[in-house]
């Protein structure tokens, strides 16, 4: 009986999702969508892989130095990788230190600063730039210009990377006695395995949780820099580590389209592995020189983009004091939601230890927080962006009002072991915590300069920046958020998730709300 009650439930699990998944769409269809949403992915793949069939006479000059220098000079000569080229070459090594300090303390602090300061002080930009709906998700004073992640995000993502690179680099030098099977064997299995499967991950977190069109922003933005990325490998080819400690900064006999790629550090995890799969691969690589971007940070990097400015830093935020029988009653009335409140006897709380307060509770109209979703002053929308609609105030009778989806359970919802996933703080933690390792195994094994992994960050960065802005927030939040604050009637069922919608009616509904509206519970006072 088990077995079949367990049989019966993994079926009818798996047709609400092939339901929930098409969501009103044609099967027919299904397929066509997918192709078009990672078509830009595809077109990368296909680049790369026919890149070996571009005759070699016209393809541009070599450049075998540019990231060695580049790397030396911009990041500082830790390992001493000058006079070892150069032989004679000891002060270069010094000056190294300077024109890195130099280049971090003007180029990655001064400047991003200065535009920081300029966009929000003195231009007195009103929103985040980056992440136009902050206040809804992830702060709930959207007044303060100074709060960290407007300035982390993204003015000093360049200088922390300078810094985690570094720190990596410490731990990736290229002596014998620093190679280990452990190492060797980690470093592997996040350079390839981890390569592949952790945006394949990425996608289905922001499938499963969050709106509609988000992950077909995330495939764009990936495919974008990985097409740019590719057209830079062919157009300026550019020399790995593994090729200036193999024949030396000066070789000319081996800068040519005719050599043979090389596994470099992943040789000694063949040997551990009694394989020669990373042997042959690297072999037949089509691309050869192309170093500079490194398409494993920037798709790193942009899956750390994503899964930092997506996962919600407010989950429950969205409470209400209301007990289900004395529940707020939304109506639409054109762009305008009004609450009815319906008439109430004198109540107490019995769950004070709900994870939001009424002091930041944004759905009443008493809130001192109100000002997260419509400023009394200047009279703005209730979320930001740079042609936001105006909504008329009258007192507390017209107010934006989270559409109550459903109504979870309270004591569940807000148990101890929920807090961390209420705040995003899983998914984060694991994609930085991948960063560091990836960037890490990507030297450690000889593939790539420091220099490299950062021109990948900056692709990535300006990938996202491009589809953020002129998708992601414009074409998916927005929307979005309309329909959840009932701004829009919601005819096509996108104001809930993937996951929302699976578990559509269940307990752990709630679960996949980037938003989470939920009742605080309240009984009647007992009279003694």
């Amino acid at each position: 009986m088990i077995v079949v009650t367990i049989t019966k439930e993994l079926i009818n699990l798996l047709i609400r999702i092939v339901k929930s998944g098409l969501n009103k769409r044609n099967i027919l269809t299904l397929p066509l969508n997918f192709f078009l949403n990672f078509l830009p992915v595809i077109i990368w793949l296909s680049i790369f892989h026919y890149a070996s069939m571009i005759p070699i006479d016209i393809r541009p000059t070599i450049h075998s130095k540019i990231a060695f220098i580049s790397d030396a000079f911009m990041f500082g000569d830790w390992f001493g990788e000058l006079q070892k080229q150069y032989h004679d070459s000891y002060q270069l090594t010094k000056i190294s230190y300077l024109t890195a300090l130099a280049f971090v303390t003007i180029c990655l602090l001064i400047i991003p600063l200065s535009l920081w300061y300029y966009i929000y002080h003195i231009r007195k930009i009103r929103f985040n730039i980056w992440e136009w709906y902050d206040h809804v998700f992830h702060f709930e004073n959207k007044k303060n210009s100074r709060r960290i992640r407007l300035i982390v995000l993204p003015f000093l993502l360049p200088f922390l990377a300078f810094i985690i690179l570094n720190f990596d680099h410490i731990f990736s030098s290229q002596n014998e006695e620093n190679f280990t099977k452990t190492k060797d064997l980690i470093a592997w299995f996040s350079y390839v395995i981890l390569h592949v499967t952790v945006p394949i991950l990425t996608a289905v977190y922001l499938y499963v949780f969050h709106p509609a069109g988000t992950i077909k922003c995330f495939s764009f933005a990936l495919g974008l820099q990985n097409i740019c990325g590719v057209f830079t490998h062919l157009l300026f080819p550019t020399a790995s580590p593994w090729f200036t400690h193999m024949y030396g900064i000066n070789d000319t006999d081996h800068v040519n389209y005719t050599q043979e790629g090389f596994a470099a550090g992943l040789v000694r995890v063949d040997t551990h592995l009694g394989t020669h799969l990373n042997t042959n691969g690297f072999h037949l690589s089509p691309i050869v020189f192309g170093a500079v971007p490194s398409l494993h940070s920037a798709i790193a990097f942009q899956c750390f983009l994503f899964i930092m400015t997506r996962a919600s830093s407010f989950k429950h935020r969205f409470a209400t004091n209301d007990s289900p029988a004395t529940s707020n009653r939304l109506r639409t009335n054109g762009n305008k939601t009004t609450v009815e409140e319906s008439d109430s006897n004198d109540e107490d709380e019995i769950n004070s230890k709900t994870s939001t307060d009424n002091n930041t509770n944004i759905l009443t109209s008493n809130s001192s927080n109100m000002s997260d979703l419509a400023d009394s002053e200047d009279d703005e929308d209730y979320y930001y962006n740079n042609d936001s609609e105006d909504i008329e105030q009258n007192n507390d009778k017209e107010v934006p009002h989270l559409l109550n989806l459903y109504i979870d359970d309270a004591t569940f919802t807000n148990k101890w072991y929920f807090k961390i996933f209420n705040t995003g703080l899983v998914a984060k933690v694991l994609i930085c915590s991948f960063i560091l390792l990836q960037w890490w195994a990507t030297m450690y094994l000889d593939h790539h300069y420091r220099f490299d992994l950062f021109i990948g960050l900056l692709y990535s960065m300006i990938s996202f920046t491009i589809i953020n802005n002129l998708i992601l927030q414009p074409k998916v939040l927005k929307p979005w958020l309309d329909l959840r604050f009932g701004k829009i009637p919601d005819d096509d069922n996108e104001a809930r998730t993937m996951g929302m919608r699976v578990f559509k009616g269940t307990k752990i509904e709630w679960f996949f709300d980037p938003l989470a509206y939920t009742k605080k519970i309240k009984v009647k006072r007992k009279k003694k």
